[in-house]
């Protein structure tokens, strides 16, 4: 089966799509953010004509994205997504229908769009599989599922019901929704067309047509070719072009970096394809205020570690601050070095750490980019974990809020901290943390 080579990742494209239809927001990291390829109809990729009709049955998975191959708007460079495009709205009665079974990975979920990004609905494995499954544990690989999309002003998503609001419609031709399926640390059911779900257009009389056949094949052609135009040209000024109607622009305030840092809690509901069940905090960083940056805090208990999860994963990422926004390098949860007292321990600097780092701390290039952006992630976290980025309260504030799993962070001299390694992690970490001092540096953007 062809696949359709797209030139930037997902967040880009639709990210793009969404300033076409002039509508403004706020934004939020997509956690993920690559194209390599896909198929408009699952029938031979994007051969055939265009059109502009709106989407009657909808699009089977148009393409495929993660951090692979391009590198914008703050990936998580763990997560892939293959994105299909649905009707804006359909008749009273009928429905879409999402078959599959559930694969090797960390997460999976499904979320439905406005075509420019405004979340509508979203179910996560956890919900999909009920009682027999807790938001922070993994759902075993290999067990079959199926889930409506329905057209609602008034109903409410499920674990097995997705709504689609038919009052949200598209500024463009052809009028669409998207819906994307979202995958953490995928070994199996992401790699390729066979392993995913099916979907079809199930009409109220018990019609059913799969989308991998569907007659919206010129309209769904003209879905990618109109993205694929704007930015298969040049890569770098298509990203910029995006702007605030990034799925992640948000983020990059044009706030200056502070010493001594301070990670705060960024929550938003009306972020561009923002993915509900991930909690993020962030800081402006950047190199002139020092050597080093550390970041320190207790690790949570991840699904898959052993222990009784209290989230399903975590990561801390180095993050570039400005347009594109790319991702340097990330550390997760499975492959931090997590010392004897439970801490991680990571450094984020231009430079290689002092040696001897490498017993007690993990190292994140710092990127090219002066200032930086290290966001930390928590998903799904389990509602008895009280210390979670979700129970945080803004108003007390994350670091009493969080405790001992706040991800501290401090500036450092090479030389500070390489006279203080042999005592451990912790002490390393008071003595940059009591050394550091204050400063300021003002960013003016990109």
């Amino acid at each position: 089966m062809k696949k359709l080579e797209m030139a930037l990742p997902m967040a880009a494209l639709l990210g793009v799509a969404a300033s076409l239809a002039g509508c403004g927001g706020t934004s939020t990291p997509v956690d993920g953010a690559s194209s390599s390829g896909g198929s408009s109809g699952g029938s031979g990729g994007s051969s055939g004509g265009t059109g502009t009709a709106a989407l009657v049955y909808g699009c089977n998975w148009l393409f495929e994205s993660d951090a692979q191959t391009a590198n914008i708007f703050y990936p998580d460079t763990s997560a892939v997504y293959w994105v299909a495009a649905l009707p804006d709205s359909i008749p009273s009665g009928d429905q879409i229908e999402i078959a599959g079974t559930s694969p090797t990975a960390r997460y999976f979920s499904f979320e439905v769009y406005t075509e420019n990004g405004k979340a509508e609905s979203g179910a996560n494995d956890a919900a999909i599989f009920g009682s027999t499954a807790t938001p922070a544990q993994a759902v075993a690989a290999g067990q079959g599922y199926m889930l409506s999309v329905i057209y609602s002003l008034t109903a409410a998503s499920s674990g097995t019901t997705l709504v689609a609001n038919p009052a949200n419609v598209s500024l463009r031709a052809p009028a669409h929704k998207f819906i994307l399926y979202r995958l953490y640390l995928p070994t199996s059911g992401a790699a390729d067309f066979g392993n995913l779900p099916v979907l079809t257009y199930v009409a109220q009389d018990g019609t059913r047509t799969p989308l991998s056949a569907t007659p919206d094949q010129a309209s769904c052609n003209t879905i990618l070719n109109n993205i694929d135009k704007l930015l298969s040209a040049d890569g770098s000024s298509s990203s910029s072009g995006s702007g605030s109607s990034s799925s992640s622009g948000g983020l990059a305030l044009a706030e200056p970096a502070i010493k001594p840092p301070s990670m705060s809690i960024y929550r938003s509901t009306a972020g561009r394809f923002q993915n509900l069940d991930v909690r993020y905090m962030r800081e402006k960083t950047n190199a002139t205020l020092g050597d080093l940056l550390l970041v320190r805090g207790k690790a949570p208990a991840f699904a898959g570690s052993g222990q009784t999860p209290q989230v399903r994963y975590w990561s801390v990422c180095s993050d570039g601050a400005h347009k594109p926004y790319p991702a340097v390098e990330c550390r997760v949860d499975q492959d931090a070095h997590i010392g004897a007292d439970g801490y991680y321990n990571i450094i984020i600097s231009t430079d290689t750490p002092p040696a001897g780092y490498q017993s007690q701390f993990d190292y994140l290039p710092f990127g090219a980019d002066a200032f930086g952006q290290p966001i930390y992630r928590q998903l799904l976290a389990a509602p008895s974990f009280s210390q979670s980025i979700d129970n945080s309260s803004i108003l007390l504030g994350p670091k009493l809020t969080m405790g001992d799993y706040y991800p501290d962070t401090a500036y450092c001299s090479s030389s500070v901290f390489s006279s203080n390694l042999a005592s451990g992690a912790a002490a390393v970490f008071a003595a940059c943390k009591s050394s550091q001092g204050v400063g300021i540096v003002p960013d003016l953007g990109n």
